[in-house]
């Protein structure tokens, strides 16, 4: 299959094995996704693609952590992962605090707030968000239904009630990259090499899997490459770097990280942009950048913050020495 057709089919679903939130939702399958005015029935089963969001949802945003609950379900597998139709027809999807996930729903929250702070539009939307368990079980459904009975089972809620979480807007007609299995990883890494060449129409989309390669070692996400985690917006020209509940582990696991670093390290052509907003976020900047989950909560610890802060220092230092080797027009040929 030629590889402009891979980058438009969807990525083939993996076998479920062990716990696995990042690639949870990939594996709902539908041929669209429900606009915000369709009846929440029986229909809406063709609606179970992965929740994401628009790379730029503007004020709209503030419907996402104002309006109420009306109606759900479950789409996770072996994580908890509720998609929801608020008050007005918006729909999202939740990812609570769980026992399947302990706090991996802040990972979400913090990779959308670091690409922001490096002026990246790649990550969708992901927004803290708590419910009152006793709205979120009745739009559910309650014990009447499979996704009461997860919300029941599963959730972790607060001294007050409420189930905090994180809420991901959802996007229309998403399309998977394939970029994890071939012939298309072998193009893609062919592309990034030094001695390699880029297509011309290959070029944006080029420079954008350089970015996520690198922004998924400083966010320590160990389930990128899992299968059905990359995605297209509509139109072919976002590359979508979807599910990110993988991100910021305390620590984060070994042989990934690892895997992640051998992938830099071969990743030879950089975005200078992208360099240039890396090199300006200090661990400070970066503090900012996180901010607070609530009121005087920091969304992510004095640790994991410097755990990013050493992983920024490290893929600086790489690219510096690469720099330093092959000269700059040779490693920071994407804008």
């Amino acid at each position: 299959m030629a590889l402009a057709c891979l980058f438009l089919c969807a990525c083939a679903k993996r076998d479920a094995g062990g716990e696995d939130d990042g690639a949870s939702h990939a594996r709902e399958s539908a041929p669209s996704v429900a606009t915000s005015t369709e009846t929440a029935d029986a229909s809406d089963a063709r609606a179970d693609r992965p929740p994401v969001a628009e790379a730029d949802a503007g004020p709209d945003l503030t419907v996402f952590q104002t309006r109420a609950p009306v109606w759900g379900k479950s789409i996770g597998h072996t994580s908890v992962v509720f998609k929801l139709k608020l008050e007005g027809g918006a729909q999202a999807a939740y990812k609570p605090h769980s026992h399947r996930g302990a706090a991996r729903y802040k990972g979400e929250i913090a990779a959308y707030r670091l690409a922001r702070a490096l002026g990246l539009s790649n990550v969708p939307p992901a927004l803290p968000r708590s419910f009152a368990w006793t709205e979120l079980y009745a739009a559910l459904g309650g014990e009447a239904t499979e996704a009461g009975k997860l919300l029941k089972e599963e959730t972790v809620g607060d001294a007050h009630g409420n189930v905090p979480g994180a809420i991901i807007p959802w996007i229309d007609h998403l399309t998977f990259v394939p970029l994890d299995a071939e012939p298309a990883r072998s193009s893609w890494r062919g592309w990034l090499a030094t001695k390699g060449s880029v297509p011309e129409d290959k070029k944006k989309l080029a420079g954008q899997i350089s970015t996520m390669i690198v922004f998924d070692y400083l966010t320590g996400n160990w389930d990128r490459w899992s299968g059905g985690n990359i995605g297209m917006q509509e139109g072919g020209q976002m590359l979508l770097f979807i599910d990110n509940d993988g991100a910021f582990f305390d620590p984060p696991p070994p042989g990934p990280l690892a895997s992640q670093l051998g992938l830099l390290k071969d990743d030879a052509k950089l975005s200078r942009s992208f360099v240039d907003a890396l090199r300006s976020l200090d661990l400070d900047a970066a503090r900012a950048a996180m901010g607070e989950l609530g009121p005087g909560e920091p969304l992510l610890s004095t640790h994991v913050l410097a755990g990013f802060e050493t992983r920024r220092k490290a893929a600086l230092a790489i690219i510096a020495a690469r720099v330093a080797a092959d000269g700059e027009d040779k490693v920071l040929v994407f804008e």
